[in-house]
């Protein structure tokens, strides 16, 4: 269901599995829609950006909305608003390197107050790939979304890419959104998308949530911002596993992350 009738023309949606770069996407593509301006947004954190369609948050903070509404969901392909099956809105899917997904989402879990802590990291590892952990089932997210991109207007990146040439990767999203937008502001945007800047920037940290549900003392929600941390996190046999699993169920999947 979209909750603003507005919206229904005017919708663009990121959409991820959970800790896949979204928070990184949430601002670049908030800087693209206001044109590189950042004063237009440096008073608004993220979440009132971009807020979530998963929770009620996003009911509050869209009713008074004049200009295209940018939304971040982690929902599954069937639950997305009916409207975007009609190509009435845009989608930006981010994906992400499996492994690293799994070791960002077990420090995730250790300081978010509302999940629960795993014993340890092989216990998380196994959660996951059985779909037992937020968000369920990372193959089905993925291959859901993927499989009906041609439905949607939909734009799939990953992580990787971007983090590999992040100027050509704006350049991608700002020509998806239809706009025009000179070196200047593209200079602009890959300046304030910079992990080191997001994390000192209030707007962008999450410091200001509360204790309630994020656990400040126990971790940072921008904790590194690379590329193929799971290298220090999983043991031999832990990564031969895994992959043994991925090339079971994931060896037709034409986006390749390792």
């Amino acid at each position: 269901t979209c909750f603003l009738p507005y919206c229904i023309q005017h919708l663009h949606i990121i959409t991820s599995f959970s800790n896949s770069g979204t928070t990184w996407m949430q601002q670049i593509v908030s800087l693209v829609l206001a044109d590189g301006d950042v004063d237009s947004v440096k008073n608004e954190s993220l979440y009132q950006r971009a807020p979530w369609i998963d929770f009620q948050l996003f009911r509050q903070q869209s009713d008074s909305r004049t200009k295209p509404v940018l939304i971040t969901s982690h929902l599954n392909y069937q639950m997305i608003p009916t409207a975007l099956k009609k190509k009435m809105g845009k989608v930006i899917y981010i994906a992400r390197n499996p492994k690293d997904v799994i070791v960002s989402s077990y420090h995730f879990h250790s300081y978010f107050q509302r999940l629960k802590v795993p014993k340890d990291f092989q216990e998380f590892l196994e959660l996951f790939v059985e779909g037992d952990v937020f968000y369920g089932s990372w193959f089905d997210h993925i291959r859901d979304w993927y499989s009906n991109k041609e439905e949607i207007s939909m734009l799939f990146v990953t992580y990787e890419e971007i983090h590999r040439d992040i100027r050509a990767g704006i350049e991608k999203i700002r020509k998806f959104l239809g706009k025009e937008l000179d070196g200047k502001i593209i200079d602009t945007i890959i300046k304030y998308s910079k992990f080191e800047n997001m994390r000192a920037d209030p707007a962008t940290n999450f410091l200001s949530l509360s204790k309630d549900l994020l656990d400040h003392d126990r971790g940072k929600f921008q904790r590194k911002g690379i590329v193929g941390d799971w290298k220090y996190n999983f043991l031999v046999a832990q990564n031969e596993w895994f992959d043994s699993i991925y090339q079971e169920r994931m060896a037709d999947f034409p986006v390749k992350f390792y």
